[in-house]
Protein backbone atom coordinates (compact mmCIF):
# COMPACT_ATOMS: atom_id res chain seq x y z
CA UNK A 1 0.00 0.00 0.00
CA UNK A 2 1.28 3.48 -0.83
CA UNK A 3 2.42 5.99 1.75
CA UNK A 4 -0.37 8.43 2.50
CA UNK A 5 -0.15 12.17 2.07
CA UNK A 6 -0.70 13.71 5.50
CA UNK A 7 -2.39 17.03 6.22
CA UNK A 8 -3.15 19.09 9.31
CA UNK A 9 -6.04 21.54 9.13
CA UNK A 10 -6.13 23.84 12.16
CA UNK A 11 -6.32 27.62 12.60
CA UNK A 12 -4.54 27.55 15.98
CA UNK A 13 -0.78 28.06 15.37
CA UNK A 14 0.17 26.50 18.72
CA UNK A 15 -1.93 23.37 18.16
CA UNK A 16 -0.54 23.15 14.63
CA UNK A 17 3.05 23.35 15.87
CA UNK A 18 2.46 20.74 18.58
CA UNK A 19 0.86 18.28 16.18
CA UNK A 20 3.65 18.77 13.62
CA UNK A 21 6.26 18.04 16.31
CA UNK A 22 4.44 14.94 17.52
CA UNK A 23 3.99 13.70 13.95
CA UNK A 24 7.73 14.20 13.34
CA UNK A 25 8.43 11.76 16.21
CA UNK A 26 6.02 9.18 14.84
CA UNK A 27 7.40 6.73 12.29
CA UNK A 28 3.96 5.96 10.90
CA UNK A 29 3.12 9.28 9.23
CA UNK A 30 5.26 11.24 6.75
CA UNK A 31 5.79 15.00 7.11
CA UNK A 32 2.46 16.82 6.85
CA UNK A 33 1.32 19.80 4.84
CA UNK A 34 -0.80 22.23 6.83
CA UNK A 35 -3.74 24.50 6.16
CA UNK A 36 -5.53 26.99 8.43
CA UNK A 37 -9.10 26.25 7.34
CA UNK A 38 -11.19 23.67 5.57
CA UNK A 39 -11.53 25.75 2.40
CA UNK A 40 -7.77 25.71 1.81
CA UNK A 41 -7.67 21.94 2.37
CA UNK A 42 -10.64 21.37 0.08
CA UNK A 43 -9.11 23.49 -2.70
CA UNK A 44 -5.84 21.55 -2.41
CA UNK A 45 -7.68 18.22 -2.60
CA UNK A 46 -9.75 19.32 -5.57
CA UNK A 47 -6.54 20.17 -7.46
CA UNK A 48 -4.53 17.08 -6.51
CA UNK A 49 -7.05 14.36 -5.61
CA UNK A 50 -6.48 10.91 -7.10
CA UNK A 51 -8.78 7.95 -6.54
CA UNK A 52 -5.66 5.80 -6.22
CA UNK A 53 -4.08 8.12 -3.64
CA UNK A 54 -4.25 7.86 0.13
CA UNK A 55 -4.81 10.90 2.28
CA UNK A 56 -4.75 11.24 6.06
CA UNK A 57 -6.21 14.46 7.43
CA UNK A 58 -5.97 15.67 11.02
CA UNK A 59 -8.92 18.07 11.04
CA UNK A 60 -9.95 20.65 13.62
CA UNK A 61 -13.68 21.30 13.93
CA UNK A 62 -13.86 24.98 14.87
CA UNK A 63 -12.16 27.17 12.27
CA UNK A 64 -13.03 30.33 10.37
CA UNK A 65 -13.92 30.43 6.66
CA UNK A 66 -14.83 26.70 6.46
CA UNK A 67 -15.08 24.61 9.61
CA UNK A 68 -14.42 20.90 9.91
CA UNK A 69 -18.06 19.89 9.47
CA UNK A 70 -18.37 21.93 6.27
CA UNK A 71 -15.16 20.38 4.96
CA UNK A 72 -16.47 16.88 5.68
CA UNK A 73 -19.71 17.60 3.83
CA UNK A 74 -17.82 18.85 0.77
CA UNK A 75 -15.16 16.11 0.76
CA UNK A 76 -17.75 13.37 1.20
CA UNK A 77 -19.18 14.31 -2.19
CA UNK A 78 -16.10 12.98 -4.02
CA UNK A 79 -14.16 10.77 -1.62
CA UNK A 80 -14.58 7.74 0.62
CA UNK A 81 -12.62 6.00 3.41
CA UNK A 82 -10.60 4.06 0.83
CA UNK A 83 -8.91 7.32 -0.16
CA UNK A 84 -9.37 9.78 2.73
CA UNK A 85 -9.09 9.03 6.43
CA UNK A 86 -9.99 11.91 8.73
CA UNK A 87 -9.03 12.17 12.38
CA UNK A 88 -11.02 14.93 14.04
CA UNK A 89 -8.65 16.78 16.35
CA UNK A 90 -10.44 19.13 18.71
CA UNK A 91 -10.61 20.57 22.18
CA UNK A 92 -14.39 20.16 22.13
CA UNK A 93 -15.86 18.06 24.91
CA UNK A 94 -19.38 18.41 23.52
CA UNK A 95 -21.03 14.99 23.21
CA UNK A 96 -22.98 16.34 20.23
CA UNK A 97 -19.69 16.72 18.32
CA UNK A 98 -18.71 13.13 19.14
CA UNK A 99 -22.08 11.86 17.91
CA UNK A 100 -22.00 14.02 14.79
CA UNK A 101 -18.51 12.73 13.93
CA UNK A 102 -19.88 9.19 13.80
CA UNK A 103 -22.25 10.19 11.01
CA UNK A 104 -19.37 10.90 8.61
CA UNK A 105 -17.84 7.81 6.96
CA UNK A 106 -14.56 9.67 6.33
CA UNK A 107 -14.01 10.11 10.09
CA UNK A 108 -11.95 7.29 11.59
CA UNK A 109 -11.58 8.68 15.10
CA UNK A 110 -12.30 11.66 17.32
CA UNK A 111 -9.09 12.82 19.07
CA UNK A 112 -8.91 15.31 21.94
CA UNK A 113 -6.19 17.97 21.97
CA UNK A 114 -3.36 17.91 22.75
CA UNK A 115 -2.32 14.97 20.58
CA UNK A 116 0.39 12.75 22.04
CA UNK A 117 2.78 10.26 20.46
CA UNK A 118 0.92 7.41 22.17
CA UNK A 119 -2.35 8.59 20.60
CA UNK A 120 -0.76 8.56 17.13
CA UNK A 121 0.79 5.14 17.65
CA UNK A 122 -2.64 3.81 18.67
CA UNK A 123 -4.06 4.84 15.29
CA UNK A 124 -2.22 2.02 13.53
Amino acid sequence: MSTPQVFIVDDDPVALMILKKVLAKCDVFPAPLSFVNGKQMLEHLQKSFSVTGRYVIFLDINMPVMNGWEFLEAASAFANRDTITVYLVTSSTDETDHNKAQSYPLVAKFLSKPITLDMLNDLQ
